[in-house]
């Protein structure tokens, strides 16, 4: 299997294990930051989540910018540093109960901001690492596991840990997450290349950081089939987030008449299908890349379609997992297509503006589930959703066709 042989890599598994141990970390992080919060603030808590989202749309391009102008690894390195201690001072003063909101607010900030810089620098650096396109695409599958699998192992993980150590001390356990992290990045060494030696020099200012940007919207809008399916993946995640972090768990109260429970197994399925996917998708190799991500999102339509008309617990959680296994299809394959049929000093850019869309995107579908689902049945809320999803799909593959296969003159992308 694809992953296997990545994973034979000491560079790479090294390097996913300390991913793994991280994303583990940021949920303990999340779960301690939220339940202090609303113990010091009560509804106000949402403020915290409020800006570590925010500070990540501000600042999603301008990471972009500077992870392709400057040494990546020195950049992820100095960025988990930073990030430890930020999180290890938090700890420190929730142990000693003198923590205030602002403090909460302001590390979300930091993390927040600084997430944005070190994970389009990451993916900027996996073609290198990965160095042909079968390892890279394990290698992506692998990485974008690395969250689905803190979402999966994190609650009982949580629940365990609570158990021996003070909440305040999941903020510890993140700091040195943080630590292994920088200490595996730096292990990778100098043989991988983490900066274009021969890059333009880039014109400095807020002049310069627009030209960047622009200059990556520029080459995103020449490739059409990327540039549909980023657009495209933006609306997507206005449907997923409306339909799934609101709409799912009023289906679950008001039609399938369950409690926490019942949403814990349904949310569970779909970190369940997400995983399985992962390991599909970074072990097969894709001749015909565009169509899968449109295909992906048909699939992630249909599953909702049966999850939003379902009256049954079991089939709400086939439908959930079955819905969880186009995601990676259209995750995986577009990554990849960006990492090798684009310019490697570009892809720190084009992979923020992915996140960007994707995370306003994912707003907007919060804000719009408010009003929908008041005038709307949940049942009807959901299904629109899913329409959405299925027809994104449908113009997709319309305008590119099922057998479309996009040229590449090689396996990776050039230097630019």
């Amino acid at each position: 299997m694809g992953f296997l042989m990545a994973l034979r890599r000491p560079s790479i598994a090294w390097l996913w294990v300390s991913q793994v141990l991280s994303s583990m970390g940021d949920y303990l992080y999340n779960l301690a930051v939220i339940w202090i919060a609303v113990r010091t603030a009560g509804s106000g808590a949402g403020i915290v989540a409020a800006a570590e989202a925010a500070s990540q749309l501000v600042f999603g391009l301008l990471g972009g910018v500077y992870a392709d102008r400057w040494d990546r690894r020195a950049v992820m390195v100095v960025v988990d540093i930073i990030r430890a201690g930020t999180v290890g001072l938090i700890a420190i003063l929730a142990l000693s109960g003198a923590i205030q909101f602002w403090e909460l607010v302001a590390a979300a900030i930091i993390i927040g901001s600084l997430g944005s810089l070190f994970e389009p620098a990451l993916q900027a650096s996996l073609p290198t690492l990965a160095g042909d396109v079968p390892t890279l695409q394990a290698t992506n599958g692998l990485m974008d596991v690395t969250t689905r699998l803190a979402r999966a192992l994190g609650p009982s993980m949580a629940g365990l840990l609570v158990l021996f150590m003070p909440l305040a001390q999941f903020f510890t356990l993140d700091a040195v997450s943080y630590i292994i992290s920088s200490l595996a990045i730096l292990s990778l060494g100098r043989h991988v290349i983490w900066k274009d030696t021969e890059r333009i020099p880039a014109t400095a200012g807020i002049k310069g950081i627009w030209s960047d940007i622009r200059g990556a919207i520029t080459l995103v809008s020449r490739h059409k089939p990327l540039s549909w399916a980023i657009s495209l993946n933006g609306v997507m995640n206005l449907a997923w987030s409306a339909s799934f972090v609101i709409g799912v768990p009023l289906l679950v109260n008001q039609v399938l008449k369950s409690n926490v429970g019942a949403l814990g197994l349904i949310i569970g399925a779909y970190g369940v299908g997400n995983v399985i996917s992962n390991l599909v998708m970074g072990s097969v190799h894709v001749r015909r890349p565009i169509p899968i991500i449109f295909v992906g999102k048909i699939v992630v339509g249909l599953g909702f379609m049966v999850l939003a008309w379902t009256h049954s617990l079991p089939l709400a959680v086939l439908a959930s997992a079955g819905a969880a296994f186009g995601g990676p299809m259209g995750d995986i394959t577009m990554l990849t297509i960006m990492q090798t049929e684009l310019p490697v000093a570009q892809l720190g850019k084009v992979y923020s503006l992915r996140m960007v869309l994707a995370n306003v995107g994912a707003s907007l579908g919060l804000l719009i589930a408010v009003p929908m689902f008041a005038h709307l049945s949940v049942m009807a809320g959901i299904s629109i959703c899913a329409a959405l999803m299925i027809v994104l799909g449908v113009i997709g593959l319309f305008r590119f066709g099922l057998f479309y296969r996009h040229p590449v003159d090689s396996d990776l992308a050039p230097e630019a």
